[in-house]
């Protein structure tokens, strides 16, 4: 991440940032004296965490035409020359303004201001939910939907069958409108849903956000020399037949002797996630393998690869999917239950 930029103007304003970097343990203060818009614009478009000392109003002037996207803008914390407010600007939940705000202000012991909806009434933010683990938002769209009846304080159904189950804890006590369910046949009744899984489910008839933790431990038995693309397209199979979702995939597993083939290695990459290898003696000690293979053991000397690597991973005994076999490839999928 781009680093901490204080931006001030006057000398007072400059002695509070280098107060506010040695407290928060970085963060380079920058003069603005007489050329305040074009710092501010210079260190904006860079996307660099700013924390601006001076008066708020010109750093709306100046950074709201420059303001594109949530996601993509960089946070900013505007602080009166006094230390006594520290306000949060821009980037609130996911571009972590309203986070860098309590750091400011505790910092130099100054009120946080923070007027995001959910803040001020104590809600989680939706589209933090989780991120700290991985998880990933299927679509966005019904975001604000859900976001606006949670603020409404309307009732919000909650199904969830992966994942961890205390991902409401850094947000507080869980919300009083938040109703588990076990059945979202309920349709209709509920004025939105938090829906965390990692298989396929039909769209409720209100407005649901899809959380994918990344729960899913594919294993891996592969040929030498088989692609990537061979790899990806087996996958996609898998996951559309099976009822899995691609963006749960969190660890690829398989034997050491493979752990370097290129195709797998791109494979992984280009799902962001990590290869986890096992030798041949932890393979060999899985025992009641589903689909044990006499082949596998006459080439390598243990039973299989895909299912013990996948179980091995995820620290489970059992299988979501037993071993899948390809031309080249096998798979097997456990799940993990600390994602």
């Amino acid at each position: 991440m781009n680093e901490l930029a204080i931006v001030a103007v006057t000398p007072s304003g400059l002695e509070l940032g280098r107060r506010i970097a040695q407290a928060v343990g970085h963060g380079e203060v920058l003069p603005a004296e007489g050329e305040v818009r074009s710092k501010l614009t210079e260190v904006f478009l860079a996307g660099r965490p700013l924390v601006c000392i001076m008066a708020l109003g010109i750093v709306v002037r100046t950074l709201g035409p420059l303001a594109k996207n949530k996601v993509t803008d960089p946070p900013v914390v505007v602080v009166d020359e006094a230390g006594q407010f520290a306000i949060s600007v821009l980037g609130g939940h996911v571009g972590g303004a309203n986070e860098l705000t309590k750091k400011v202000a505790k910092a130099i012991n100054a009120v946080p201001v923070i007027t995001t909806a959910s803040d001020s009434l104590g809600l989680p933010p939706l589209d933090l939910i989780g991120r700290e683990w991985g998880w990933k938002i299927e679509q966005r769209d019904n975001l604000k939907r859900v976001a606006a009846a949670m603020v409404r304080g309307e009732t919000i159904a909650v199904y969830q069958d992966a994942g961890r189950r205390d991902w409401w804890q850094p947000f507080g006590e869980w919300p009083s409108t938040f109703q588990r369910v076990t059945d979202l046949g309920l349709q209709g009744y509920w004025a939105g849903g938090l829906l965390i899984t990692d298989i396929g489910w039909p769209s409720p008839l209100y407005p649901t956000v899809v959380y994918r933790p990344p729960t899913l431990v594919l294993g891996i038995g592969c040929r030498r020399g088989v692609p990537c693309s061979e790899i990806e397209a087996m996958f996609q199979n898998v996951c559309r037949t099976r009822g899995f979702s691609a963006f749960s995939l969190g660890v690829v597993a398989t034997a050491s002797l493979k752990a370097n083939e290129p195709g797998l290695v791109e494979f992984a990459a280009k799902h962001s996630v990590p290869i986890r290898s096992f030798g041949k003696e932890e393979l060999a000690a899985v025992e009641d393998l589903p689909t044990p293979s006499e082949v596998v053991r006459e080439k390598i000397g243990i039973s299989g690869v895909a299912e013990p690597a996948a179980m091995l991973a995820a620290e489970t005994t059992r299988l979501l999917m037993p071993k899948y076999r390809g031309e080249r490839i096998t798979m097997a999928l456990a799940r993990r239950d600390d994602a």
